[in-house]
């Protein structure tokens, strides 16, 4: 059978699970790979060598560990900081010229258990906290002349409030007393109604032709119990009562109770939007959300449901599950455990209590670890089994949204994720990345761009024996904080262009070939890099390496962790009815960009003429269409592997092959 020519110029379905190797009958399998192994697809659908990691700082000395966060901070001068949390403290550090400058510590009242359970939002130069066992805080800059940093509760008054339905309210008689500043409500019943001092912060509307109809409100300021009689209310009166004539039957009042407490349970989430302060889920309230008063994030009063007056509203389905995330999106978005909502609005309008709701979009469920993340119109969150990752798309048409598995044909590489960070486009790329950290401490890669249809994944592995604990997006550049097991260290580094190798520090080597290592690469195998060419891997012993420097070269080196490149291809494609076939692979081109020291198929693709080496010339990276002739006979499900085990870059635009088929 005359031979045939397949060309595969794109990844932009990044590595898929094992289940599609044989669907040839899938439109994008040619755009598809087995393997992407520390590769990254760009906006074009080229597949490219990862970046590299730069060390930054040492950070063992204060205390991180397995559950430590880090978080972006910035303050109103437009200066960058790292927040790296720890048992009962948080520690400040300021980025200064690519390294960290320690600033300050503050004491905070979450244990090493709590910490994983936070949820966090930045405004201007405030970053609030939020957890169901502890009263919303902030950290924030509280002088700027001489830069301090603080830690508080805020300090919200008053709480949202609301009726827990626990009051028999038409076995109440009720009388006002007062100068509608500071009124007087006496409750009479036969029975204890159950109030006290906890309602206290709470509110009291009433007084009016009915409930729907109040004529006063107010916040309550001291509660006196039942004492065999009457229970005692002291107002602070923000919309005067009738006093005169007021309505005494106990069903035209609602007394509300302070909504979170240390009983009660504090919000799970928070998030800002619309220039307010938006909470949910409490223990006692699992699918009730709260917004502030516009403009004052630590006031929920609900007043007379005025346009700026503070909002709370629950989930009206059942079987939701708790509300997990609140995601200030293209609109407000809100998670559950098992369905995703928005409060819809039209543009150019803000929610107000009379227009407020939570409309259902879609059913997947929301992952209690994985925080969504938003890019223009998209919002990207987890499912609830932790093993899909969901496109929540604005798409304007009644203002809803559509939910979307991007990552159903490679379900393996989302493993019950517990943190993101997302790289936008810059100046010298136009590539997006969200940056996965599953719970096994792999990252994932996923790199979207809608207009070319790009929607892959790709795994990122690091170091054996280093673990990544957390990560973060700080002014457009990707952090990790990373233990160093054999040494019991911690470190953040972040992505570098500049090498193809992880955690690289400076030093230098002298004649002999003698290079000083850092001790946190105590027992590790590094890879040195002397005037950009390969100078071999060794152990680390002492503190130092002795590199083999036959020429005796001394001068500036760096060093760190090489880590493997591979691109393996689909099964060789054939036509979609006939790639089961036996196949003789007669021809491979592959097409690379600014690449050195790789094989195809285990051959080395040749990037230096004898006579540049006979000059002494330097290694320079190459572009160019390598060839290759396989040595091998007829194969059903051969594929093209692409690797590379060097500290260079590794550009492949296209890949194509020609072939012979036959039945057998």
């Amino acid at each position: 059978m005359a031979a045939t020519t397949v060309r595969q110029t794109m990844f932009t379905m990044g590595q898929v699970d094992p289940i599609n190797y044989k669907r040839t009958d899938y439109k994008d399998y040619l755009k598809a790979a087995k393997i992407l192994k520390n590769a990254e697809v760009g906006t074009t659908g080229l597949a490219k060598k990862r970046r590299g990691t730069r060390f930054i700082s040492s950070i063992t000395s204060y205390l991180p560990e397995q559950n430590s966060k880090i978080y972006e901070f910035s303050d109103k001068d437009n200066n960058f900081y790292l927040i790296l949390s720890v048992n009962l403290a948080m520690h400040i550090f300021k980025i200064v010229d690519d390294t960290l400058v320690f600033q300050q510590s503050v004491v905070t009242p979450y244990t090493s258990s709590d910490i994983g359970d936070l949820d966090y939002t930045e405004d201007n130069d405030s970053i609030v906290f939020a957890s169901n066992n502890f009263i919303p805080s902030r950290l924030f800059v509280s002088d700027y002349i001489v830069l301090t940093f603080a830690f508080e509760p805020l300090n919200i008054f008053p709480f949202p409030a609301v009726d827990f339905g626990r009051v028999l309210y038409r076995a109440l008689i009720v009388s006002l007393a007062g100068n509608n500043v500071t009124n007087t409500l006496t409750i009479t019943s036969v029975t204890d109604p159950g109030f006290t001092t906890a309602w206290i912060g709470g509110q009291i509307t009433g007084g009016g032709d009915s409930i729907e109809d109040p004529i006063g409100y107010g916040i309550i300021s001291n509660v006196v119990p039942w004492n065999g009689a009457v229970t005692v209310f002291t107002i602070d009166v923000k919309t005067p009562f009738r006093i005169a004539g007021a309505s005494t039957k106990g069903s035209e009042y609602s007394i509300r109770q302070p909504a979170w407490s240390n009983i009660l349970g504090y919000p799970s989430s928070v998030a800002f939007y619309q220039n307010r302060l938006w909470f949910g889920s409490t223990r006692e309230l699992p699918v009730t959300i709260f917004g502030s008063v516009i403009g004052q994030p630590i006031n929920f009063d609900v007043g007379t449901a005025g346009e700026t007056d503070a909002i709370i509203d629950r989930l009206s389905k059942s079987n939701t599950g708790r509300i997990t995330w609140i995601n200030p999106g293209k609109q407000l978005e809100i998670y559950s455990e098992n369905e995703e909502y928005v409060a819809p609005q039209d543009t150019g309008t803000a929610l107000t209590p009379a227009s407020f709701y939570m409309k259902p979009q879609s059913s997947y469920g929301g992952s209690t670890q994985f925080k969504p993340i938003n890019y223009i119109n998209d919002s990207y969150f987890v499912n609830k089994t932790g093993n899909a990752l969901i496109n929540y798309r604005f798409n304007g048409i009644g203002q809803t949204y559509t939910s979307s598995n991007v990552s159903a044909v490679s379900s393996k590489l989302i493993k019950k994720p517990k943190n993101r960070a997302l790289q936008r486009g810059t100046d010298n790329s136009q590539d997006n990345f969200i940056y996965i950290l599953n719970s096994d401490e792999t990252i994932t890669t996923f790199q979207f761009a809608m207009q070319q249809g790009l929607a892959a994944l790709s795994t990122a592995e690091f170091e054996q024996d280093i673990e990544v604990i957390d990560l973060v997006n700080i002014n457009n550049e990707i952090y990790f904080l990373k233990k160093y097991i054999q040494t019991d260290s911690y470190s953040i580094e972040k992505f570098i262009e500049d090498y193809k190798i992880d955690g690289y520090l400076d030093s230098t080597m002298d004649a002999d070939g003698l290079i000083l290592i850092d001790p946190m690469y105590e027992g590790y195998t590094v890879q040195i890099i002397f005037d950009n060419q390969d100078f071999g891997q060794y152990v680390v012993e002492g503190g130092q390496v002795i590199a083999d420097n036959v020429n005796r070269f001394s001068g500036s080196v760096v060093y760190g962790f090489i880590y493997p490149f591979e691109i393996e291809t689909m099964n060789i494609f054939y036509g979609e009815n006939r790639s089961n076939w036996a196949k003789h692979l007669t021809q491979i081109n592959v097409d690379y960009f600014e690449s050195l020291n790789f094989y195809i198929n285990n051959k080395l693709v040749p990037y230096q003429k004898y006579s540049l080496i006979q000059a002494g010339l330097p290694l320079e990276l190459q572009t160019d269409t390598a060839i290759i002739y396989p040595a091998r006979g007829w194969d059903r499900f051969s594929t093209v592997k692409i690797t590379q085990n060097s500290p260079f870059n590794c550009e492949i635009l296209g890949i194509s092959y020609e072939i012979n088929g036959n039945i057998i």
